[in-house]
């Protein structure tokens, strides 16, 4: 017969497997994420933000050259 403790126990073991399973494929799906982030965008956005950093060098020697 089927205690109904034995039961309990078997949907908990397979909600468990469930939640385990689900994380895993969280996990890899973000880490696909990041190193396509590391690949793909972080090379532009340096890019970009090399050229505001130039931008603002010569604009603060532009201002400062009024200023004198």
């Amino acid at each position: 017969m089927f205690d109904l403790s034995d039961m309990k126990q078997t949907i908990q073991d397979l909600l468990d497997a469930q939640v385990r399973l689900w994380a895993g494929l969280a996990f890899m799906a973000l880490a696909m994420v990041s190193i396509q982030y590391d690949e793909v965008i972080a090379p532009n956005v340096e890019r970009v933000s090399d050229g505001w950093s130039m931008a603002a060098t010569d604009f603060s020697r532009r201002l400062s050259s009024f200023t004198l």
